[in-house]
């Protein structure tokens, strides 16, 4: 009995998520740009993450005739645990749409996709890096702050 309590204890200790959160927004920095993203979890699947739905607007550093704002939404699959580390893992994939910052252009979407690893930094405060892709042939990648609730 003794055996199972502590294989279990282990189980749980190596499975459970670095910080899964029920609501999280936070702040970004890219190699575009800067924005915001806010998400909501759906439903937690048992000794995998979490499934949820995310939501991001993006600025460029600096607006020019070429430049673009981006709004973005999409499906994400969170608290991916990485055993004995107290980081997880994220992806996310969904649709964006570019909007010219200068007036004239087109409004254009495609889709995305984006991976990273979180941490925490202090109480529900935590760290985010990440990758991303898009049919639209952007790739960037960001960092950034995040409150999880």
């Amino acid at each position: 009995m003794r055996r199972t309590l502590t294989a279990l204890s282990l189980a749980a200790t190596l499975t459970a998520p670095a910080s899964a959160a029920v609501v999280w927004a936070g702040v970004d920095a890219t190699t575009s740009g800067y924005g915001v993203h806010v998400g909501s979890a759906l439903l937690p699947i048992p000794f995998i993450g979490t499934v949820g739905v995310e939501g991001s607007a993006e600025r460029p550093w600096q607006t020019t005739d070429t430049s673009y704002n981006r709004l973005a939404a999409g499906v994400t699959l969170r608290d991916l645990n990485l055993p004995l580390t107290k980081v997880d893992a994220f992806a996310t994939v969904g649709g964006q749409l570019t909007v010219p910052t200068a007036q004239g252009g087109e409004n254009r979407f495609a889709l995305y996709g984006e991976t990273g690893l979180r941490g925490p930094v202090f109480g529900p405060a935590g760290w985010r890096a990440f990758v991303r892709a898009s049919s639209a042939g952007q790739i960037g990648a960001g960092v950034g702050l995040e409150l999880r609730f």
